[in-house]
């Protein structure tokens, strides 16, 4: 294999890349708590993550955004289990035939993922419309095992007030298996006492919550014969309305992206016009 590849932003351009290595000591994600991406957040060494291999050759910058790709995924990955928001089991392999949109996130963030959501609440209400249910399948995966249960998922989900994609969630082991390919494995870190008395209760259960889940933010398009296509990287960059118990469940930094997040961003612009590239189906937001 030619080497790891990692994650870069060229902040001049905001313009993102996949960079290949011939020989690194660690591949390198920028980090924060509930997945902001800053020069200034944690890096990711090689004892916490091994990433993907994707040859040069097979990275080019997507037109809307983002960077087209052309890897198999491997079947451990695909055929990795996780569940829905109503508790049933199901596995990437089993989507295979449809173009699927898949992103991260964990219910329980103050800074970053409702933001997400809203992102894939509204790329899940574009494919409803084209009527292309039966060729694309949209996935916010968690990466938070330990509370994002299937009940937790739902509540989540109906703050929304809408069903047009799929919320999940896994154990441990399979989230980890599954982020740890995809480059953007998540890390658990307890909150200070600090935190703890300046950060909202939870949305659900009205009680503090003790810990955070650190995680790079990214968005992959997966092809209908399992081979992962495209990938955009950074912040999303959503159309600012999200559910009032998860706007008052944000933190100060939470506010700030909601109003104006920071570059590098991801758009759900830039996932249609993928989409429309690799499954041919036009969307509109």
């Amino acid at each position: 294999m030619a080497g790891l590849f990692y994650y870069t932003f060229d902040m001049s351009e905001k313009r993102k890349a996949i960079l290949l290595l011939s020989s690194v000591l660690a591949p390198v994600l920028f980090l924060a708590g509930c997945g902001s991406t800053s020069p200034s957040s944690k890096m990711l060494d090689a004892n916490q993550s091994s990433t993907s291999m994707v040859p040069s050759s097979q990275a080019t910058p997507a037109p809307g955004g983002g960077t087209f790709l052309n890897e198999k995924v491997p079947s451990n990955i695909l055929n990795t289990p996780i569940f829905d928001s109503s508790g049933n089991s199901f596995t990437l392999a089993s989507l295979k035939g449809k173009s699927v949109v898949l992103t991260n996130f964990l219910t329980s963030c103050h800074e970053i993922c409702p933001m997400t959501t809203a992102n894939m609440r509204d790329i899940g209400d574009a494919v409803a419309k084209a009527g292309a249910n039966s060729k694309i399948s949209v996935v916010e995966l968690s990466v938070d095992a330990g509370r994002d249960t299937a009940p937790r998922l739902a509540a989540y989900q109906k703050l929304f007030g809408d069903t047009s994609w799929t919320l999940a969630s896994g154990t441990e082991t399979n989230l980890d298996t599954i982020w740890t390919y995809f480059g953007a494995p998540a890390t658990k870190d307890p909150y200070s006492a600090k935190d703890l008395a300046e950060l909202p209760k939870d949305w659900l259960t009205g009680k503090p919550d003790t810990y955070d889940m650190t995680h790079a933010d990214l968005v992959v398009v997966i092809g209908p014969d399992s081979t992962w296509r495209w990938l955009d990287l950074g912040s999303p960059k959503s159309n600012g309305v999200i559910p009032g118990k998860l706007k008052a469940y944000l933190s100060a930094d939470g506010l700030h992206n909601l109003a104006q997040p920071e570059e590098p961003t991801w758009t759900v612009g830039a996932v249609l016009s993928a989409l429309k590239e690799i499954s041919g189906v036009s969307l509109s937001a």
